[in-house]
C-alpha cells in the first residue's frame, strides 16, 4: 500500500518536473503566504484549491472539527509560526457541514461541501478590524 503511494509521488514529481522544469525550484521559494487558514482534517476539502490559490499561497493548520484551542499546543506553534516567521495578515477559522456523512448512509448528499465559504468561515485581520467576523 505505501509502495504504491510512494510511486504515485514520483510519477507526479516527474510530471510537475516535465510540465514545468522551475516547479519545485520556484515552490521552495515561494512560502510568503497571507493566510493561515485553520480547517477541518476532512480529506475531500483540499484547502489551496477550495480558494484558488497555489501552494505556498496559503499557510494550513488542518485538524477534527477546525479547533483552535489555546490548550493545544500543535495549534499554537503553527499560530506563532504563521504570525511571527510567516508573517501572515490574515487568519481564517473555516468549517463544513457534513463531516459525519457515513452516519447517514453511502448515498447521502454532503451537505455544506456545496456552500459559499462565507457561510462557514470566520476570518479575523486588517479587513475585519481584528474582530471575529461570521460570515
Amino acid at each position: 500500500m505505501i509502495d504504491n503511494l510512494l510511486d504515485a509521488n514520483l510519477r507526479w514529481a516527474a510530471t510537475k518536473t516535465r510540465m514545468d522544469a522551475d516547479y519545485f525550484r520556484r515552490l521552495a521559494r515561494l512560502q510568503e503566504p497571507e493566510y493561515l487558514w485553520v480547517g477541518c482534517s476532512d480529506s475531500r476539502v483540499p484547502a489551496n484549491e477550495i480558494v484558488g490559490l497555489d501552494p505556498g499561497e496559503l499557510f494550513v493548520h488542518r485538524n477534527i472539527a477546525n479547533l483552535a484551542s489555546p490548550q493545544d499546543i500543535n495549534f499554537l506553534s503553527v499560530l506563532q509560526y504563521a504570525v511571527e516567521v510567516l508573517k501572515v495578515r490574515h487568519i481564517i477559522v473555516c468549517g463544513h457541514y457534513g463531516l459525519w456523512r457515513g452516519a447517514r448512509g453511502p448515498d447521502a448528499a454532503p451537505p455544506g461541501l456545496d456552500r459559499p465559504l462565507a457561510s462557514t468561515c470566520a476570518a479575523a485581520g486588517p479587513r475585519t478590524g481584528g474582530r471575529v467576523a461570521p460570515d
